[in-house]
């Protein structure tokens, strides 16, 4: 008993010292460093109705062409479960979402008629680390926190940080059109939190 008492009284002593030591970081104003629907807002960028399509026959048997892609190769598992659930893009595409880690997702569309896996050259994969979006452009398909798209457009927006470089942080704007993704718009989102805690 009489062991934890000194313990207890050397730790009550001993705590304001360790406390007092340690330098602490400014705290950044509450949610400066997040990304919102607010922040994403941009009377320049397109508009999913503006690439309208018509849904399209799928044909029920059509595989996964691995040579389209090297991402298909790689993936083909989850691009295959996938492809079974039928298109959400485009009238007869669907885009492939798939984690990469803690708040991060990697994407492909596949055209369910060729098999065709299609990447666009600007973005890998998005972190969504930083996001506080979830009502930015709703009544959308998407299923995953960094990507808008509808089953009736051909406009697929990818929202957060791509490829990990908080610099990029924003919503892009891809439009399919022959089979491939073109950048079409993008709205960046810059934030100083340094600046705004002083």
């Amino acid at each position: 008993m009489r062991l934890q008492l000194n313990f207890l009284i050397l730790c009550l002593l001993l705590s304001p010292v360790v406390s007092f030591g340690q330098k602490s970081e400014p705290t950044p104003p509450e949610g400066c460093g997040f990304i919102t629907t607010a922040d994403l807002s941009d009377a320049k960028a397109p508009k999913l109705t503006d690439f309208p399509t018509t849904s399209v026959k799928v044909a029920s048997t059509i595989g996964l062409d691995l040579n389209s892609n090297p991402i298909a190769r790689t993936y083909q598992t989850v691009l295959r479960q996938e492809m079974a659930e039928g298109p959400n893009f485009a009238g007869h595409y669907k885009v492939a979402l798939w984690g990469c880690g803690m708040s991060c997702a990697m994407f492909a569309v596949v055209d369910l008629n060729t098999g065709k896996v299609i990447t666009p050259k600007e973005v890998t994969r998005v972190l969504g680390t930083h996001l506080a979006a979830d009502d930015f452009l709703p009544g959308t398909a998407s299923d995953g926190w960094g990507f808008r798209f509808k089953k009736d457009s051909a406009l697929l927006v990818v929202v957060g940080t791509p490829d990990e470089i908080k610099s990029r942080s924003g919503a892009y704007y891809f439009v399919l059109r022959d089979e491939t993704l073109h950048l079409i718009h993008t709205t960046r989102v810059t934030k100083n939190c340094e600046k705004a805690n002083h």
